[in-house]
Parts: C-alpha cells; sequence; structure tokens
C-alpha cells in the first residue's frame, strides 16, 4: 500500500469518527468572514493572528493536506482564489459541502 493510501485512509477514519480538523465552517461562520470577522484556527484552541496574513483580495492559495472546509473557504470569502489538495475523501468532501452551500 502506497503511504498516500495510508494517510487517506487514516484521514478518513478520523473524519469519519469526527474529527475536529475534519468538521468544515458553518454557513454562519462563513457569512462572518464575509463580513470581516474570521479567525482560522493553527492549533485546537490559539487561532492565527491576523498580521501573520497578507491581503487576501486577489491572492492565489494552495492549501496542501488542507482540506476539511476550514481554512480555505474563509480565503476564498476574502477574495483569495484558493486551490486545495489532500488525499482524504473525507476532507475534499468537506470542502465541497461548504462550497455548495
Amino acid at each position: 500500500m502506497r503511504y498516500q493510501d495510508i494517510n487517506a485512509s487514516v484521514i478518513d477514519n478520523w473524519c469519519k469518527e469526527g474529527w475536529e480538523w475534519g468538521e468544515p465552517i458553518s454557513h454562519e461562520t462563513f457569512e462572518m468572514a464575509r463580513n470581516g470577522r474570521w479567525d482560522v484556527k493553527l492549533t485546537p484552541v490559539k487561532y492565527v493572528p491576523h498580521d501573520w496574513f497578507t491581503e487576501f483580495r486577489g491572492k492565489k492559495i494552495l492549501g496542501l493536506a488542507s482540506g476539511g472546509g476550514q481554512q480555505m473557504p474563509v480565503f476564498s470569502v476574502l477574495g483569495a482564489h484558493c486551490t486545495v489538495l489532500d488525499y482524504s475523501t473525507e476532507q475534499c468532501n468537506s470542502e465541497k459541502l461548504v462550497a455548495e452551500r
């Protein structure tokens, strides 16, 4: 078995068990970000300081292993052009869920 398949399987199972990094943001959180009230987590208990980021509008962001529907939707609504790559089908499904909302 390839390591990519092992990784995807492990993460998919964690997501099915309710792993916090696999839970997509709510529509309310998305709308708050649209209105300028946003945060993204660095760790389960710490948010990334806003001054660590640049202006998002028009920037291209590549999210590697960043599925889950948490950060990329926020960056997108702030004006970035985001591409997400993740081995986990469940993580990609979370991204798709937020995008379809």
